[in-house]
Order: structure tokens, then C-alpha cells, then sequence
């Protein structure tokens, strides 16, 4: 893992539907992270696409949100673009986000276009840093 797990929003586990974590404990490869609000100048949050999807017409997109409680409700601070296959991966993607709130997850909603429950995706990393990070 690049980095330390309490900066880990996925680890790189293949993920087969959508992911909406509600705790701090891992679970098929997410979890929240209690943050409890970003430093002033904010944060950044990497996704790294170690590999594409396997079907033309499936998506992935993935947004950063924030919350007061672990399990509460969650609302959108940043979004990473709709990725489909072919555009940009293998690749990474960067977002800055400011956040007063405790808790802050990473949702992925992944489409399968024909239903059959074949959605995957392998090496998808997705970490958060110090807004700094992204100045490099």
C-alpha cells in the first residue's frame, strides 16, 4: 500500500458494484476516514486507475464526501470525472477539497450497462493527502 492506511480511502481491492462505506473499519477495500476537518489551504484526494474497465458501455465515478458522524449523512465535496473504457486509464486523478466535518469517504458508484453483474475493476487506488501534495 503507498501509503500509511489512515490515508486510504480504497486499497487497491477489485471492487465489483458500488462502495458507500460507513465505518472506519475496512470493508471490501473502503473506509471512512475520521479527518475531524482539512488543514486551511485543504486536501487532495488521488485516484490512481491501475487498470480499465472491462466493458465498453460501464462506468465508474467516484466523489469525495463529508460528514459530521461515521454513519450519517454523507453530501459531496469533490467528484473525479465519469471514467468509462479507454478514457485516461490506466491513470490518476487529482481533487482538492476543503471539509469542516469529522468523516470524509470516498463513494463509488459503478455502472454494469448490461446487468449481468460482471462489473469489475482491478488496482484502483484512491488516497488522500495534503493539499501541498498536488504542488508538487
Amino acid at each position: 500500500m503507498p501509503f500509511d492506511a489512515n490515508n486510504v480511502f480504497h486499497d487497491g481491492t477489485t471492487i465489483t458494484g458500488n462502495l458507500s462505506p460507513t465505518s472506519i473499519t475496512r470493508t471490501s477495500g473502503s473506509s471512512v476516514l475520521a479527518v475531524m476537518s482539512t488543514p486551511a489551504k485543504g486536501m487532495a484526494a488521488v485516484l490512481v486507475m491501475g487498470a480499465d474497465l472491462a466493458e465498453a458501455s460501464d462506468t465508474f465515478q467516484v466523489s469525495i464526501e463529508e460528514c459530521a458522524t461515521v454513519d450519517g449523512t454523507y453530501v459531496e465535496v469533490a467528484r473525479f470525472p465519469l471514467l468509462t473504457k479507454g478514457t485516461g486509464m490506466p491513470g490518476t486523478y487529482i481533487r482538492r477539497f476543503d471539509s469542516n466535518k469529522d468523516y470524509i469517504r470516498a463513494k463509488i458508484v459503478a455502472t454494469d450497462s448490461d446487468a449481468g453483474s460482471d462489473f469489475t475493476v482491478a488496482n484502483v487506488h484512491i488516497l488522500l493527502a495534503f493539499h501541498p501534495f498536488i504542488l508538487l
